[in-house]
């Protein structure tokens, strides 16, 4: 990514003059000549003059990037498209003009955020940003991802690059920047949209959870508006699909009922149906600091992939979030509840073999190969089969052996998801993930505390929750919101009877004290359990009695399609369940 932001910083100086150029009278023939790729000479000679003021000859390369970045402006000079305007000024934003600092803010960015929250086109992006386009890249939206990635800004050996740089202050300026840029529109552009989200992950990230919501509440909203200009279905898709995660992913973790309109068209309609999933020359490299493209490999991203598939697991915790919560539409039943289970079990089995989690990985090449946004992505499946089927642990009406197998369901689910966040934190460190991943690692630790204290021990719960938690808050950039989330469960975890550890002090900080507003900011309430006695009274009052039927019907639905799958049909084993 740096290597090639710099390259593009090299041409720019004389390809935006051409660019601008060829809004001229004679630019759309020009453009024309150029795209069927007709030597520069050559229309020279037949102009008897430079096609372009200033630029007598082009060198081949130059003639190739001349070439390469026409095709990507995506103008509209032959009617196809409107590319919108060129951005005037010296840059793509004026809180920094350290290009170097930009770069490498945007590597992070491009490196841990984008891949799991894809809420627009890389592609589209960087080719308005390369060429000064306002189309698919404008300042607001730029200062929003700079400020974004001070999240992730570590100065450490970095320092001497960047004198005097504070990471929360900077961030505070280029998030007052976005702000600022937004324009106030009625028919909002694509790029207003994807900002609007974009301040939401920062706002989260500074603990202002509350304030965030408005953001992407927005952004939702304005998706069903009509857009002003025309943009490329794949981009449209990506952006779509990019914020209905969003939206649905806070939704489900902070327990409320998103407010999308055309909630059974987005059901019933393909994910990505115009956007290239299989894109192998997309690469992954880890990247932290400046310098580490020179000694850190390239591995395939499947970024696209990942986030087609995460579409279409929000769309079931969509589906979750409306069965649980949303008390208007119907009541709970085992059958609503165990065809939901099987739906999530049939995306897992569904998942491509690029980005499916195969048991007891652990070979060399397996780690070498894996991407974090994988295991993000299989961290909140993880979440979500909790989230299901927990709040049925506080029924007393279920006899035991049902309720040991609902247990059985949800602490399988917490352990596994507990392991791939030990092997994210091994492999990539937790300084860098996913905010929304942090409401998922105090559910799944909880799980473990409550219900299965000794396989792992609820001490080594404990210690990696807490310790994962201040990782990812630390040093100025960090993220805030992990503090009160941490004294959440730093709470329920001794409610429980778990063991508090030795260096308890040292892992939350010194003098670490939180208010309700902060709690309240956190994640729009007072804690980050589920509501379960609302839960409850939304259950049929049958439920407790149909489970073990409905339990029975869906194994003999399943029948061949489970066969295939050790693994599934291990998951809906029924054991002692018919026994009973």
């Amino acid at each position: 990514m740096i290597r090639e932001i710099k390259e593009l910083r090299e041409k720019n100086t004389w390809v935006d003059l051409i660019l601008k150029a060829i809004r001229t009278s004679e630019g759309g023939e020009i453009l024309k000549r150029l795209k069927n790729g007709e030597a520069y000479e050559a229309i020279s000679q037949s102009l008897e003059r430079p096609p372009f003021p200033g630029f007598a000859s082009l060198s081949p390369k130059s003639q190739v990037q001349l070439t390469k970045a026409i095709a990507e402006f995506r103008m509209d000079l032959e009617g196809e498209r409107n590319a919108g305007d060129l951005v005037e000024g010296h840059g793509w934003t004026n809180v920094t003009h350290n290009e170097d600092l930009i770069d490498h803010l945007l590597a992070l960015y491009f490196t841990w955020v984008h891949p799991v929250y894809m809420i627009f086109s890389e592609n589209h992006f960087m080719a308005s940003f390369k060429n000064r386009s306002d189309l698919y890249c404008t300042k607001a939206l730029v200062s929003a991802i700079l400020a974004m990635a001070c999240h992730l800004l570590e100065l450490g050996d970095d320092a001497t690059l960047w004198p005097g740089v504070d990471p929360e202050y900077l961030r505070s300026r280029f998030l007052d920047e976005a702000r600022t840029l937004l324009p106030q529109d009625d028919r909002p552009k694509m790029t207003t949209i994807q900002t609007l989200a974009l301040i939401f992950l920062v706002e989260l990230g500074n603990g202002k959870g509350s304030r965030a919501s408005h953001y992407i509440r927005l952004a939702a909203d304005s998706l069903n508006t009509r857009l002003e200009q025309h943009y490329s279905t794949e981009a449209m898709e990506i952006t779509r699909w990019g914020i209905y995660s969003l939206n649905v992913a806070w939704s489900g973790l902070t327990y409320q009922i998103p407010n999308i309109q055309g909630t059974a068209e987005i059901a019933a309609e393909d994910v990505f149906q115009h956007v290239l999933l299989n894109n192998h020359d997309a690469l992954w490299r880890f990247y932290r600091h400046a310098g580490d493209y020179a000694v850190t490999s390239e591995h395939p991203s499947s970024a696209v992939l990942v986030a087609s598939e995460k579409a279409r697991l929000m769309r079931l915790v969509h589906e979750s979030i409306h069965l649980l919560y949303d008390s208007r539409d119907k009541r709970i039943t085992a059958r609503l509840l165990l065809k939901q289970y099987r739906a999530y079990l049939d995306w897992e089995r569904a998942l491509p073999e690029l980005i499916a989690l195969p048991n007891g990985i652990s070979s060399a090449v397996d780690l070498e190969e894996l991407v974090p946004h994988v295991l993000s992505l299989h961290i909140e499946y993880h979440t979500a089969q909790i989230h299901l089927f927990q709040p049925f642990l506080h029924l007393p009406d279920f006899s035991g052996p049902t309720r040991q197998h609902i247990m059985s369901i949800t602490v399988d689910h917490a352990r596994k998801a507990y392991k791939a966040m030990v092997l994210y934190r091994e492999l990539f460190t937790c300084r860098y993930q996913p905010s929304l991943q942090t409401f998922c690692l105090l559910h799944v630790c909880d799980v473990l505390v409550r219900f299965s204290p000794s396989q792992p021990s609820s001490s080594d719960v404990v210690q990696f929750c807490l310790e994962n938690l201040r990782e990812t808050a630390d040093g100025r950039g960090g993220f805030a919101i992990c503090g009160p989330l941490q004294e959440m469960f730093r709470r329920t975890a001794e409610l429980c009877g778990a063991p508090m550890p030795e260096d308890l002090e040292d892992i939350m900080g010194p003098g670490a004290e939180y208010t309700t507003e902060d709690f309240l900011n956190a994640c729009t309430r007072l804690s980050y359990k589920q509501p379960v006695d609302n839960i409850i009274l939304s259950m049929d009052r049958n439920i407790t009695i149909d489970f073990a039927h409905e339990w029975k019907e869906l194994i003999d639905t399943s029948g061949a399609s489970s066969s295939g799958s050790s693994e599934r049909a291990r998951s809906m084993r029924i054991g002692d369940l018919l026994n009973e």
